[in-house]
């Protein structure tokens, strides 16, 4: 039998190419379907299996109730949880494999340059958008927002940060400073939800994200389970805003929409922590992405980075890692220039500086509780994470002297390796910035993000998600897509529904299945391309 890219060759071009237009369409009609049907899994598993509130209303609903009672229940719970997790990932890793090739099946030719540069309106032997994308990103966004829904009504997924957001934000509400204060300081529903690591910890987060938790406190009122869900809103909303704006900036430096959405938000380490567990990143993570699509647009002057500033200084005024967009923001503006004069490169640290600090400033002076969030992010976090690498190497120290409670207490030994890893982080940020005045100055940026996750006290999965949307927008070599997509999976399956990680014995298994899905699926594109 003749496949499709043999007769691509024999001259019947008009009749392969409709063949061709009908086996992407079926592709993607099916693969929306499978991506919605895995979300619908996950959130029914989540009610039995994630991440419940003490007091929760859900469990007197038919049907779903069922989920909270006995053995039986928490298993079938779990089994819908990783059944739909397992055809999540599956789904994005064929979506990736259709946007390389243009086939599921990888029937059609694929070359370097079809790959890369998709030009001539054509990616990899497909008709393609202007940007080369082989599906539409508009349409693409459409499934996505789909998949997205049901996670919205899920319960709280591989976390209990909702949680603790909600008992921060019912704190500030009732007048408490929350960098003085902490949830154990108002008891009640809020601090019953709150996971036990983090009932004795003031807010680690910046004043704007304060502020904006303690409106939605006023609005839910004394309901714990609603607040939390209300709150997740508002990282959902932060990825729309992404979605919305990454193919765009992709598109204006030359790559394609379709991957870098597939890559910074059809990602299910995107869908699973950003949408379904809620976390706050995803808000820090859009206003730098908002920055950098200020400063990348056509004809971007001095205003523009100015405005970007001021985004990157509301990104840190929601976490702290945001302040690095303010710094990297200058070199990023900068590659765009075609005279690079010191003079030029001193005002434009000068602007980025003088707009960054006083709105950062001012909005610290509205909500009125100074800087003190800034001393919760330090070495002293009560938390093992062997994901952080000044941590790891703590522990393996207590290790080798015989500490009997390595791996379980963060003590001295683990506080100045942290510290040490501060000062290296430091370091690092520095020279990547020295590097990027010189260049890559989007992927360095990138970079700088990476280093501050694995050199920071405490690491969870879902950081790794602050350097993906800025990676979506250079990233389309088929090698690193798939070590992007390894990793993707490997610390979505990292984390329990329930919110409680897999051990330590289970990291080297859960890292071959990230190693498995990403080789059978991405590996013969990648294997294609060497040779």
């Amino acid at each position: 039998m003749v496949n499709t890219g043999q007769r691509a060759s024999t001259g019947s071009a008009p009749r392969t190419l409709a063949t061709v237009e009908r086996w992407v369409d079926w592709d993607l009609r099916r693969i929306a379907a499978a991506g919605l049907t895995a979300t619908l899994l996950i959130a029914i598993g989540s009610y039995g299996a994630g991440s419940l509130p003490a007091n929760d209303p859900t469990r007197h609903i038919p049907v779903i109730g069922l989920l909270r009672h006995g053995w039986l229940g928490l298993h079938a719970s779990l089994s819908a949880y990783y059944l739909g997790l397992a055809l999540l990932t599956a789904t994005w890793l064929i979506l990736g494999r259709v946007l390389l090739t243009g086939s599921a099946h990888g029937t059609l030719p694929v070359t370097e340059d079809h790959l890369l540069h998709a030009d001539a309106g054509t990616a990899g032997g497909l008709p393609a958008a202007a940007d080369g994308s082989v599906i539409d990103p508009r349409r693409l966004r459409t499934v996505l927002i789909r998949w997205m829904l049901p996670l919205l009504v899920a319960m709280p997924l591989a976390s209990q940060d909702l949680y603790s957001y909600a008992a921060q934000a019912r704190l500030a509400e009732a007048g408490y400073d929350p960098y003085k204060f902490t949830p154990a300081d108002l008891p009640g529903k809020f601090l019953d939800n709150v996971a036990w690591k983090w009932l004795d910890t003031p807010s680690p987060y910046g004043p704007l994200w304060v502020t904006v938790s303690r409106w939605t406190a006023t609005i839910t009122g004394d309901h714990a389970l609603i607040t939390a869900m209300v709150l997740r809103l508002i990282p959902f909303a932060a990825i729309l805003g992404m979605a919305w704006l990454i193919p765009g900036m992709a598109r204006h430096l030359g790559h394609r929409g379709d991957l870098a959405l597939w890559l910074a938000i059809a990602n299910p380490l995107v869908l699973v922590h950003g949408v379904g567990g809620g976390h706050n990143d995803a808000v820090m993570v859009f206003l730098l992405v908002a920055g950098l699509a200020v400063v990348l647009r056509e004809g971007a002057g001095w205003r523009a980075l100015a405005g970007a500033a001021a985004l990157m200084a509301l990104s840190a005024a929601v976490k702290a890692p945001g302040a690095i967009g303010v710094a990297f923001v200058v070199p990023v503006f900068m590659a765009g220039r075609a005279e690079l004069r010191v003079r030029d490169w001193l005002r434009a640290c000068l602007i980025a500086a003088a707009v960054a600090v006083p709105v950062f400033s001012l909005i610290t002076w509205m909500v009125g509780y100074g800087n003190g969030w800034i001393k919760q992010v330090s070495p002293t976090i009560p938390v093992i994470s062997l994901m952080s690498i000044p941590t790891v190497l703590g522990v393996l120290y207590n290790l080798a002297t015989g500490q009997p409670h390595a791996g379980t207490l963060v003590d001295h030994t683990v506080r100045a390796f942290r510290r040490v890893g501060t000062v290296v982080n430091a370091l690092v940020l520095t020279y990547l910035w020295f590097r990027a005045v010189r260049g890559s100055a989007l992927q360095l940026f990138a970079l700088a993000l990476v280093s501050v996750v694995l050199l920071s006290p405490a690491v969870q999965p879902w950081y790794f998600t602050w350097a993906l949307a800025p990676a979506a927008l250079f990233l389309s070599q088929p090698r690193g897509i798939f070590w992007v997509a390894f990793v993707s999976v490997a610390l979505t399956f990292l984390v329990q529904p329930m919110g409680s990680g897999v051990g330590l014995t289970a990291y080297v298994p859960t890292v071959l299945v990230g190693a498995f899905a990403a080789r059978s699926l991405l590996g013969p594109v990648v294997q294609r391309v060497r040779t």
